[in-house]
């Protein structure tokens, strides 16, 4: 076990917010809480769908300061007798959220809540253990991509280009996948019974399902629709829902084409991962370097009026770096985002690593925007923030615009793609 992984990835998720949970989710937990019998059985099986609220309760249930009222839970169910309603509706209220539009540009999320969808149907008799199971079987893989973007970049390229998955994941990280959630399990004191999920020796239906789901919804998102179907086609485990299971497989693959196929029709969309494609086989040394090839076509695909890279000083301010739009040396030389903590979103970025976007610009008190933001920056009605960041958010990407236009989904997805291409310079 590679002990300094684990202690980088630990570092990581204490300084920033934890995996988001689905908006829809955490408004059907909200609406079942009444205190009844039946709607705490439908706040369970709410919860069990979504990965952040089954991993805070869980956790919660598990830690010292629940000890002395139940002795390792490792389902949802047990976890809400022990923690009682309010415990329970302090960490639904306190989840941070993710729309369902955010979530089909987030990848990891988006698979690891898709091998839980699977696991419930494969096996609905028992779907709390089989979706609690798939979801803690994903643990290393989805944190990782979160907390350490830069070393599942890595690995991402070097399995698109032949390499065994575990074996380059214990290269760069010195532990597989599997083997930093049974880790990650242990210091949440999650049952030995889920660790044993993790890392394949434990129950064999749950694990079987668990590696099946994780592996069909990795092979769809990938494309490898074939495969998925032949890994269906030869599952043999007791009680699991074939049938079932192959409409919610053919549902989602049918799902994933139709946004390929919108974002495929899309010229923006096009140039946008084209340039993914361009910038990603060339090798950038410097911030500059990629801010010069990436935002000018970029802004000219998004129709921005600008598109920046503003970056921390050594004094702890952000000052733009460069980029493509109106008044480039006055903003250069004037636009500050101040080290000292504002409510401003800008300051919200820098602290909370997360992206940020601004409908209108319009309905924002003045104390709400950096000084001299309206007169360096006129017209603007709306705008996007995105952190860039390995560790403390030391830099960040702004396009705003004048228009009323909005980003696609697939846009956005791009966008967040390209953005990435900055990772691997924040670690030099």
């Amino acid at each position: 076990m590679s002990i300094g992984t684990l202690e980088k990835l630990l570092d990581a998720m204490e300084e920033f917010n934890g995996v988001p949970a689905r908006e829809r989710t955490v408004a059907s937990v909200l609406g079942a809480l009444d205190g009844s019998d039946a709607g705490k059985h439908e706040v369970a099986d709410f919860i069990v769908e979504d990965f952040a609220l089954t991993q805070k309760v869980l956790t919660l249930a598990n830690s010292p300061m629940y000890a002395s009222f139940g002795r390792r839970t490792g389902t949802v169910t047990s976890a809400m007798k022990v923690l009682g309603a309010d415990a329970l509706m302090h960490i639904v209220l306190g989840a941070e959220m993710v729309s369902e539009e955010a979530l089909q540009a987030d990848a990891n999320l988006s698979r690891t809540l898709f091998a839980s969808e699977l696991a419930r149907a494969a096996c609905a008799d028992r779907a709390e253990d089989v979706s609690i199971a798939t979801l803690m079987y994903e643990i290393g893989r989805l944190m990782t991509g979160k907390y350490l973007p830069v070393e599942t970049a890595t690995i991402a390229r070097m399995v698109a280009s032949g390499s065994d998955p575990q074996a380059v994941e214990s290269a760069v990280l010195g532990v597989t996948y599997q083997e930093l959630g049974v880790e990650l399990a242990a210091r949440w004191n999650l049952p030995n019974f889920l660790l044993s999920i993790i890392d394949g020796t434990g129950d064999s239906t749950l694990v079987g399902i668990a590696e099946f789901a994780s592996t069909a919804s990795s092979l769809i998102h990938e494309g490898r629709n074939d495969e998925a179907q032949e890994l269906l086609r030869n599952l043999q485990l007791p009680g699991v829902d074939k049938s079932r299971l192959s409409g919610v497989v053919s549902r989602k693959i049918e799902e994933i084409s139709s946004l390929t196929t919108a974002t495929q029709s899309t010229s923006a969309e096009q140039e946008l991962w084209k340039l993914f494609t361009d910038l990603s086989v060339r090798t950038h040394e410097t911030f500059d370097g990629l801010v010069n090839a990436m935002l000018p076509p970029m802004a000219q695909a998004l129709d921005t009026t600008h598109c920046l890279l503003l970056m921390m000083t050594q004094s702890g301010s952000f000052r733009v770096r460069g980029g493509f739009g109106v008044g480039m040396d006055e903003l250069m030389d004037k636009f500050k985002i101040p080290a000292d903590f504002k409510p401003t979103p800008f300051h919200a970025v820098i602290k909370n690593n997360i992206d940020v976007s601004i409908a209108d610009v319009a309905k924002l008190k003045p104390e709400s925007l950096p000084e001299g933001y309206t007169v360096l920056f006129p017209g603007v009605k709306r705008f996007i923030l995105l952190p860039i960041a390995n560790g403390a958010v030391r830099a960040m990407l702004y396009c705003d615009w004048v228009s009323d236009r909005t980003m696609t989904p697939g846009e956005s997805k791009a966008v967040l793609a390209l953005r990435n291409l900055f990772l691997p310079l924040m670690a030099q």
